[in-house]
């Protein structure tokens, strides 16, 4: 009786057979564990809801001092601290914003907040810190108490920027024009209720065909003050320096009111006007936030309450000014510094300005001494015209 063979006839084949027959169904069960692993770890698909057009913004530039290259809006929201959203534009007369429903205080003003050189913005993301505000000038002058140091701020000033490093006051930048408008209390109530929904919820959005619109009116908010200032033997001056202290370092954007803090501004670019031979006035006019509004908070605050835009503004009319004649021999230097009242400042709130005009009998007056021109040795100043003496061919 023959005993069966167990062992196959042709042992490579039957190997890569038995083999098989182990791995088929392990490697099924490792993909499954994997497609497994892969359902349970997959994440809803969520988009960004800034190119779903529900509110728009149309914006109206006729008040404004010109029509700008850009725009920025910015939408700080009232129920949660810290939530806002803003965006820099091309176009400036329309544009759609990216806002959740929710209710905002809204800014609208020209360019970007980085195209201002002079005023930086800060706080923006709170109604209750937003800000523009005055930055440093670039160029800080040399030590000159009468200009800058201690003599320059009476003691009834404080809160103007000192730099401790130098003993001098800061001398601020001379703002550069702006126009802006603010939308208070907007509520939207259309869209989205944040940022960001899911992928597959998004033809529901789109769809929808209620479409809120919101308008601003840009408007200037930049001051011109314009300095008068009589002087007794003005035919004696050879030029003038100044700084002048007292105005406003900003303004809340939020009510669109002035801070309560000051500043030192620099006087330049004077203007020089003869009224008779021994009397006239110099001027100059320079860009400012205005004067300050003593009901609102310092820059360094924050605003604490709610504050309407239809009160009357109130301003704190207390200025000092400080000159510095070089007179015409170019040697002599008389210093002069002026505390000024409301009796001599002038406001118009319809065309932001303001005017300060020190009269002839104001309170030590510029009165400039007689001194020879330089390089004249005594002799007098006039020159004689020299007569036209006509053409004459020259040949080379």
């Amino acid at each position: 009786m023959m005993k069966a063979d167990h062992h196959p006839s042709n042992p490579r084949t039957s190997y890569l057979e038995i083999l098989s027959s182990y791995l088929v169904p392990r490697t099924s069960i490792y993909l499954l564990l994997l497609l497994l692993v892969l359902t349970s770890c997959r994440r809803d698909l969520w988009i960004y809801t800034d190119d779903l057009h529900q509110v728009q913004l149309l914006t109206d530039w006729s008040q404004a001092t010109q029509r700008p290259g850009g725009m920025t809006w910015w939408f700080m929201s009232e129920t949660t601290d810290g939530t806002n959203y803003h965006g820099t534009s091309g176009n400036v007369t329309q544009t759609w914003l990216g806002l959740p429903r929710d209710r905002y205080e809204g800014v609208v003003f020209d360019y970007s907040p980085s195209e201002y050189a002079h005023q930086e913005f800060t706080g923006m993301d709170s109604p209750k810190t937003a800000l523009v505000r005055l930055l440093p000038a670039a160029d800080q002058p040399q030590p000159d108490d009468i200009l800058f140091g201690q003599q320059a701020v009476p003691g009834s000033m404080s809160g103007v920027p000192f730099n401790s490093t130098t003993g001098m006051y800061v001398v601020s930048a001379e703002p550069e024009v702006m126009n802006a408008d603010t939308l208070r209390h907007r509520d939207i109530v259309t869209g989205y209720t944040s940022d960001h929904i899911l992928w597959n919820e998004r033809d529901k959005y789109e769809s929808q065909e209620y479409l809120q619109t919101l308008r601003a009116q840009p408007k200037p908010l930049i001051w011109e003050l314009k300095l008068r200032v009589h002087v007794k033997g003005i035919k004696y001056m050879g030029s003038v320096r100044g700084t002048i202290v007292g105005l406003t370092d900003g303004c809340w954007l939020v009510p669109m009111r002035h801070t309560s803090s000051t500043c030192m501004q620099r006087l330049d670019n004077w203007t020089r006007t003869s009224l008779t031979d021994s009397t006239g006035y110099i001027s100059t006019t320079v860009h400012t936030f205005g004067l300050p509004d003593p009901e609102m908070p310092a820059s360094s605050d924050m605003l604490t309450r709610s504050y309407s835009g239809e009160v009357i503004h109130t301003y704190t009319e207390n200025l000092r000014v400080n000159l510095q004649f070089l007179l015409r021999d170019q040697v002599t230097v008389k210093n002069y510094q002026f505390n000024v009242g409301a009796n001599h400042i002038t406001i118009y709130d319809s065309r932001l300005e303001v005017d300060v005009e020190l009269p002839i009998d104001f309170p030590n007056a510029p009165d400039l001494p007689e001194v020879d021109a330089v390089d004249t040795a005594g002799f007098g100043a006039d020159v004689t015209p020299w007569d036209n003496g006509g053409q004459a061919d020259t040949t080379m």
